[in-house]
């Protein structure tokens, strides 16, 4: 056999070489990012945030396969994530993989975050090849895109964190947009068409962000095309790309929906988004400019936070740094010069500089992501998240002019500076995870959950205060809204109340819990299988009325953390409760307000409202429960006086004129059927902006509610009165 270039093995290709040397030094970044040296098996990047619920992910996917059913929250029913699908398969696989290397869901996880350093570095190599660039600058935008600046951050978002599969997409949607798809009619069938369906399932199979991201600069490259032959048979390859990662992306909808058969709906589905969230979690231009918040210059990370702080709140991290901000600031001007002189760029600067100022588009706040909210669907609310997306393009363009050299040495030189510019840009140790305190504070949960443990039997449950939708509701002020998972991650043997999923049974039945009669809520908590009562000082005051009338009917806390923040008390013994005690306590009828956020002062309950509201029934029992009447006080905002009237469909339920100076009172007979019901409630005439630049025409005050029967109905208005339990 020759020994010629032509018949070197595989792994001595220089392109091969390529990727290997991208990913090396983009888990050299990550190790340095996350000080990785400083961790230790068993703990997690963090604590804070979503984080709780993708270790509860991890676990189930170790213990159980896969992560849409689990018995050990949500007690007593068990928690169907089915009824939140995520949709990141692709993901889950990747970590099953892992987890057959041993390790609990920390130590998993942790190696599943760093993994996605030299994942992401490897198909942006990839990428920037196929763009024709030249190997130290395709290096060079490799890693430089898997240090992202949130990068190191993202542990909470681990799935979006994963952002490996996104630059495939952009290589299918390149190709497009050149009029070479592959899956066009008559078109060859060959490798390319494979790697294409490839990473059109890759992409479909890993998130719902990434998927619907690509399907967008799809439909761009096929409106754009700059490049393209123009011919109908690169049109119907492009359209066939969006079919096939449409198919791959709803399959695990359609196993999603499969999982909610037969379970009833008590409310809406959760993260049910509206088209304001996009307008909310959109992004802003001038985030993409500014230095990133965590920079290791604290003067250019106080520029941004004081920015931040006098504006509108920014829920990610969208900053561009350094050497993306210089790409993308050339790709624009490319665009400007072209259309103002009419001189031809190249070809593939025309095409990324098309596909970034279509992306921004997109996502900036009032473009034409609140288009597709508005218009289409508005579960894509964080079209902020699209800077990754520019970022990508804008390191392309850096790496187009790295590629100019022609002397191999000047090539190199310029790389290596502009890589190592931007990985200091982009990273920050000092902002690593703080992997002893984490430490410690698991040590402290898993002491606390095992005393528990010892004093309850295995298998029962722990009712846990505060009382919070899952997975997102209202919250106490400053209360970390998934701190409630962390006892599940440190001790099986106990099953835990949170994580039951909004809008069903599992997640609203505690919702309706009566501290006012902790004697009734023992016997029905008995009853229910549940064997102790966890309070958390961080979320509620362990001293106030409703816990403490509660706490004081068990006696003495059997365990709590060294901190004092979680504390635990068993039921009593004496108190085992009849099928009709736990009947009562699993379903109640919570009457609540479809409004703005609850208020609870002093005095009253409140919620603000615009135009348009609504009253609720969740019936958690089996049948209809007749005549239940619905009293509260209504005051017109920014009017004299104000209508408001209550409907159900076309019948008018109530009618009062709301006034500007006094509350006036509301009162309507209802039958809360099983299951779901909304009542619509609107207030006439033009809203007015409150302090919080919201539209308001009405304050709600002091839901109350009663039954002609015996059947439990609980109004949300004196739930929040509680302060324990935070509808």
């Amino acid at each position: 056999m020759s020994r010629g270039s032509s018949q070197r093995p595989w792994w001595r290709h220089a392109d091969v070489v390529g990727g290997v040397v991208a990913s090396v030094l983009a888990t050299v970044v990550g190790v340095v990012s996350l000080r990785a040296w400083e961790w230790r098996p068993g703990v997690p990047p963090s604590l804070v945030g979503d984080s709780p619920v993708v270790l509860t992910q991890i676990d189930e996917i170790l213990v159980h396969g896969w992560f849409w059913e689990s018995a050990f929250v949500g007690f007593p029913w068990g928690q169907n994530a089915s009824f939140f699908p995520e949709l990141n398969v692709i993901h889950v696989l990747g970590v099953k993989a892992l987890g057959l290397l041993g390790g609990d869901a920390a130590t998993t996880g942790s190696a599943y975050f760093l993994l996605g350093y030299p994942l992401v570095a490897l198909t942006t190599y990839l990428l920037a090849r196929s763009e024709r660039l030249r190997r130290p600058a395709s290096v060079v935008v490799a890693v430089l895109f898997a240090a992202a600046p949130y990068h190191a951050e993202r542990f909470e978002h681990l799935w979006l964190a994963s952002y490996w599969t996104l630059p495939l997409g952009v290589w299918v949607a390149l190709g497009v947009a050149r009029g070479r798809s592959p899956l066009a009619p008559g078109q060859p069938r060959g490798r390319r068409f494979v790697l294409t369906l490839l990473a059109l399932t890759l992409v479909g199979l890993s998130g719902a962000y990434y998927a619907g991201f690509t399907l967008i600069l799809l439909a761009v490259a096929l409106v754009l095309r700059p490049g393209s032959t123009g011919r109908a048979r690169s049109l119907r390859g492009g359209l066939i790309s969006m079919v096939w990662l449409a198919a791959v992306t709803a399959l695990p909808l359609v196993a999603a929906k499969i999982g909610m058969a037969g379970t009833s709906s008590t409310g809406p589905r959760p993260a049910t988004r509206t088209a304001l969230e996009s307008e909310r979690y959109a992004g802003r231009l001038i985030d993409l400019l500014l230095p990133w918040e965590g920079h290791r210059v604290e003067p250019l990370a106080a520029l941004t936070q004081a920015y931040r702080d006098a504006g509108r709140p920014v829920t990610e991290t969208l900053a561009l740094g350094i050497v993306g901000v210089v790409g993308a600031t050339a790709l624009v001007l490319v665009g400007l010069r072209s259309l103002t002189s009419g001189n031809r760029a190249p070809e593939r600067l025309r095409l990324w500089t098309a596909m970034w100022v279509a992306t921004a588009a997109f996502y900036t706040v009032g473009g034409l992501g609140s288009v597709v909210a508005l218009f289409a669907t508005p579960q894509l609310r964080a079209w902020s998240r699209l800077s990754l997306v520019l970022l990508l393009l804008g390191l392309l363009a850096v790496g187009h002019w790295l590629s100019r050299p022609r002397g191999r040495r000047m090539a190199v030189a310029l790389a290596a500076l502009t890589l190592v510019v931007g990985v200091l840009d982009q990273t920050n140790p000092s902002r690593a995870p703080r992997y002893d305190d984490i430490a410690t504070q698991l040590d402290g949960i898993r002491d606390y959950t095992g005393s528990l443990a010892a004093a309850t039997s295995t298998g029962c449950g722990v009712l846990q205060l505060p009382v919070m939708r899952f997975p997102e509701g209202y919250l106490p002020q400053g209360y970390e809204a998934n701190a409630q998972l962390v006892q599940h991650l440190t001790d099986r043997r106990l099953a835990w109340s949170h994580g039951g999923m909004s809008g069903t049974r599992a997640g609203d039945w505690t919702v309706g819990i009566e501290l006012s009669d902790p004697s009734a809520l023992v016997a029905g908590l008995r009853a229910a299988g549940f064997c102790a009562v966890e309070v958390d000082g961080a979320g509620v005051d362990p001293g106030s009325p409703a816990v403490t009338a509660l706490t004081s009917r068990l006696g003495a806390p059997v365990a709590r953390t060294p901190d004092g923040r979680l504390q635990a008390w068993v039921l009593p013994d004496d108190a085992r409760g009849t099928a009709a005690d736990r009947e009562r306590l699993l379903s109640p009828v919570v009457v609540g307000l479809v409004a703005g956020a609850i208020t609870v002062d002093d005095r009253d309950v409140s919620q603000e409202s615009g135009p348009r509201a609504g009253i609720t029934t969740s019936n958690l029992s089996g049948e209809t429960v007749r005549g239940v009447t619905v009293t509260m006080n209504v005051t017109a905002l920014g009017a004299a006086a104000r209508d408001v009237v209550v409907r159900r469909g076309d019948e008018v339920l109530a009618r009062v004129t709301a006034v500007a100076d006094r509350p006036t009172p509301l009162e309507l007979v209802v039958d809360a059927p099983v299951g779901y019901q909304r009542l619509t409630v609107t207030v006439d005439g033009d809203p007015q902006r409150n302090a919080a630049d919201r539209s308001v025409s009405a304050r709600f005050e002091n839901l109350r509610v009663r039954a002609s029967t015996a059947a439990r109905v609980v109004s949300t208005h004196d739930q929040a009165r509680t302060r324990a339990v935070f509808p």
